[in-house]
């Protein structure tokens, strides 16, 4: 044959890797690239009666990739939109663990509210606001109606008493 001459089916076979590579840079991923370009082959529709050059043919292609590759990352965006922020960590599934961690880790659960229920109540509302629910210290200081300052202290006296009764609890 000559190259003029060539069947769409040949330009593409014989350029099906390059465009497979160009796709995976574009999309990050390699099996889809793989889609990509097989869906760009199915949409090459030659014109009846119409020959076009092989290089012609070529530039079609990669034009067919490069939209079908920016259509697949549009639609992969809007599906995740929203989805960017880490789930809390109690939705996620656990190991867990051997018998021997389980019980481990309930025994240090209860020294450690033991430990908390013997803190001054407004020093327990802040480590609860803290540590459970996710405030801020200038957040945790308007509830309170003290000051950030107070605020920090108390956190931080509160969990050091914590730590330690843990620490007093493992020895």
């Amino acid at each position: 044959m000559v190259a003029d001459t060539k069947s769409h089916l040949e330009v593409f076979l014989e350029n099906r890797s390059a465009l497979v590579s160009y796709a995976a840079r574009l999309l990050g991923s390699r099996d889809q690239a793989e889609d990509i370009v097989q869906d760009a082959f199915l949409r090459l529709k030659p014109q009846d009666g119409v020959d076009y050059a092989p290089r012609q043919t070529l530039a079609y292609l990669y034009s067919i990739v490069r939209n079908l590759a920016f259509d697949q990352l549009k639609r992969r965006n809007v599906e995740t939109r929203g989805r960017e922020i880490d789930p809390p960590f109690w939705i996620l599934p656990q190991d867990p663990g051997t018998p021997e961690e389980t019980v481990l880790f309930a025994d240090q659960a209860r020294v450690a509210l033991e430990a908390l229920d013997g803190l001054p109540p407004d020093t327990r509302r802040a480590i609860e606001l803290y540590r459970i629910e996710g405030w801020t210290p200038e957040a945790i200081a308007a509830e309170l109606g003290i000051s950030v300052a107070t605020a920090h202290r108390m956190i931080r006296s509160g969990m050091v008493k914590i730590a330690l009764s843990l620490d007093r609890a493992s020895h």
